[in-house]
């Protein structure tokens, strides 16, 4: 399934980027999305499973990280590697560890 197509036309206003497991080490991709975080500098990011938005203010893009075939332990990492990031910064992070966002967000 092309994500990255399906993601771009529900939020056209959002860089997207689909990663699967063989591209980074799990503490590598940590880093790389709270890089992003640094770069993006969303007010907001909403965490669902393997689905991860920055909310960005108004007139500015936001990006969106799928995280397709990663096991639900990965996911633990990265979610944590998230939130201690994420600890004392004016960005609020809301998990949503449970979520289905197939279903939820991309109507899939």
């Amino acid at each position: 399934m092309d994500y990255e197509a399906i993601i771009s036309e529900k939020f056209p206003k959002c860089d997207v980027e689909v990663i699967k497991p063989d591209v980074f080490e799990i503490e590598q991709l940590v880093e790389y999305i709270t890089d992003d975080i640094v770069v993006y500098n969303p007010h907001s990011v909403i965490v669902s499973r393997h689905f991860i938005r920055f909310l960005v203010n108004v007139g500015h893009r936001g990006k969106i990280y799928y995280l397709e075939g990663f096991s639900d332990d990965d996911l633990k990492i990265v979610h944590a590697g998230l939130l201690k990031f994420t600890w004392k910064s004016d960005t609020k992070i809301n998990l949503f560890k449970n979520a289905d966002p197939d279903k939820d967000i991309l109507g899939l």
